[in-house]
């Protein structure tokens, strides 16, 4: 009788404690952010961001025009710069994704599924070539689907066994990701939707764009027009762990179709969409545009090409943090002046995103960056 009564004393006492680490939790997760503007940097390039990334003090970013790369440190000052052939020895086609590893090291890929590692130098070092093709040819454009990973390259490289991945249930379907050793081209496949997704059933929805970000052995996964972060374990092969919803006050969404291949995003309205994904120690950020309805979507014609730039009009871009408990901060309205965000290493630290000069109208013969805090209210 003695040792049990000690038991349930020491099973209250830790739920007391696992209670009261929840509420330090909760009290020391702020839920109300805003985005300051602390400086900004000048680098002297003429040309555009197509792509890019900020690590470790330092930045690089790609020209699509020129199919160029471009270092840059936190002043501002170019370290390297080098154009590729695209054909021949040598080349690199059209490196839009862009990622250091801690160590320094720089891997790119085409938005065609080509994969690069880079020297300090940002000559060629090596392709990385696996078994089997690529089946995409958008490949995710600039959205954030390369990370590397103990001595690996996470990639979203569908073609395994022949899959297509326009086949709208993909998703369902086929393993998302490859783990790839960089030395050889091996790799496996890793990473499932989980059921939560509704990409999971045999239903019709639009085909969503992937993203996802790691910090030590756990990656975060989104669906572009989903409002679900999936966690997944990659020490133990990529176990899925869960999913938490970020809640947007507004996102819009077309929902099922009762057809394969069926498009209405872009000619009757807008979907809500998630833009940038971003994991770092005390949670993950992301940046979403809330979408645009039907009414205002088609007495504004926005289904015209022209019109397209009038598209920040009608609807907020969106950053929001979600901490590793799953807590929600306030939704955090992101000028368009502000445009794509290079990297967020910390919620604590500043970080740096590219100034829209189109949607300023002003010309410039520099590329401007931003230099970006948040900061609790």
């Amino acid at each position: 009788m003695k040792y049990r009564i000690l038991a349930v004393l020491f099973v209250c006492v830790l739920l007391l404690a696992c209670s009261s680490e929840k509420e330090a939790d909760l009290e020391s997760f702020p839920n109300n952010w805003e985005l300051v503007i602390l400086d900004s940097i000048q680098v002297d390039y003429l040309g555009t961001v197509d792509g890019g990334d900020f690590r470790n003090g330092k930045g690089v970013f790609f020209n699509f025009q020129e199919n160029k790369l471009i270092e840059f440190e936190s002043s501002g000052e170019i370290s390297h710069e080098t154009s590729y052939p695209t054909d021949g020895p040598g080349k690199v086609q059209y490196p839009t994704q862009l990622r250091y590893s801690k160590e320094g090291s720089l891997f790119a890929a085409s938005f065609m599924g080509w994969l690069y590692e880079l020297n300090m130098d940002l000559t060629l070092k090596q392709e990385i070539k696996l078994p089997f093709p690529s089946e995409a040819k958008d490949g995710g454009g600039l959205l954030r689907n390369l990370e590397y990973w103990n001595d690996s390259l996470i990639s979203f490289y569908p073609g395994r066994d022949g899959a297509n991945p326009y086949d709208p249930h993909f998703f369902r379907d086929h393993f998302l990701l490859e783990k790839i050793d960089p030395k050889t081209g091996g790799s496996l496949p890793i990473i499932k939707t989980p059921s939560t997704s509704r990409y999971s059933t045999d239903k019709y929805y639009e085909r969503p764009w992937v993203q996802f970000g790691i910090f030590d052995n756990i990656l975060h996964l989104v669906l572009s027009n989903e409002t679900m972060i999936h966690t997944y374990d990659l020490s133990t092969g990529g176990e899925y762990l869960n999913t938490i919803d970020f809640q947007p006050s507004k996102f819009m969404d077309n929902g099922e179709h009762s057809e394969k291949y069926q498009y209405i995003s872009g000619t009757k309205m807008l979907d809500g969409r998630v833009r940038q994904l971003f994991v770092t120690d005390k949670g993950v950020v992301i940046t979403y545009t809330e979408g645009i309805d039907e009414d205002t979507f088609i007495q504004n014609e926005l289904n015209n090409p022209k019109n397209f730039p009038k598209y920040k009009d009608f609807q907020n871009q969106i950053l929001k943090i979600i901490s590793p408990e799953g807590l929600l901060s306030n939704e955090i309205n992101v000028p368009y002046r502000i445009g794509r965000i290079m990297n967020i290493e910390s919620v604590d630290k500043p970080f740096y995103a590219v100034r829209d000069d189109e949607y300023l109208e002003e010309e410039q013969d520099f590329v401007t960056f931003y230099k970006l805090q948040l900061v609790n209210k």
